[in-house]
């Protein structure tokens, strides 16, 4: 007799009534499933960049849908379907938006977001050509800031960046480029699209 492996989550993709009518021939693929296996692995190759901008940044998130985060992945491909988020830097924050206002909103803690926004800070950092020497990110809905730099900051003895005053986050996400003049060269928000 042979044994089947199944990838974790796939019985979810299969409708209950396919699975019911093939009980009794179980070696036999379901009618739904692609007859061309090579454009299956193709297609589910695909969705994997996707699958990990998700669950490598916040591994956290499956533990709002587990034991796969199949339906929070769903949810989210949905979302980037419609809205075509851009695949900058800024994509990383288009997520947590997505997130804020998806039906896991209230069990979204600061610490998922902080892992998009360093995310989203490291990926400008890598692709960043600007004089810039860092940025700042910030969310309304801590107080909190993310720092990335692009080398090791000169401060002026005495300036911290944690120290340095900055004015209230008029958006739901903001950000400011870093000259690194005069403590960390903060000037003003900027909105993230």
């Amino acid at each position: 007799m042979r044994a089947l492996a199944v990838p974790s989550g796939a019985s979810r993709l299969v409708s209950k009534t396919s699975r019911l009518r093939n009980q009794g021939d179980f070696l036999l693929p379901f009618p739904d499933y692609p007859g061309n296996a090579r454009s299956f692995v193709h297609l589910d190759a695909r969705l994997l960049p996707y699958w990990h901008t998700l669950f490598d940044v916040c591994p956290g998130l499956l533990k709002l849908d587990p034991p796969d985060g199949l339906n929070i992945f769903r949810g989210f491909m949905t979302w980037a379907y419609r809205n075509h988020p851009p695949l900058n830097w800024t994509y990383y924050l288009s997520v947590c938006r997505w997130l804020l206002g998806s039906k896991y909103q209230a069990r979204i803690n600061e610490e998922h977001i902080e892992s998009f926004m360093c995310a989203a800070a490291a990926r400008w950092i890598n692709t960043d050509d600007s004089q810039a020497r860092g940025l700042v990110l910030a969310w309304q809905g801590t107080p909190e800031k993310v720092f990335d730099w692009k080398q090791a900051p000169r401060l002026v003895p005495g300036l911290e960046a944690d120290l340095e005053e900055f004015p209230p986050v008029p958006w739901d996400f903001a950000w400011c480029p870093l000259t690194g003049k005069g403590g960390v060269g903060f000037r003003r928000w900027l909105s993230i699209p």
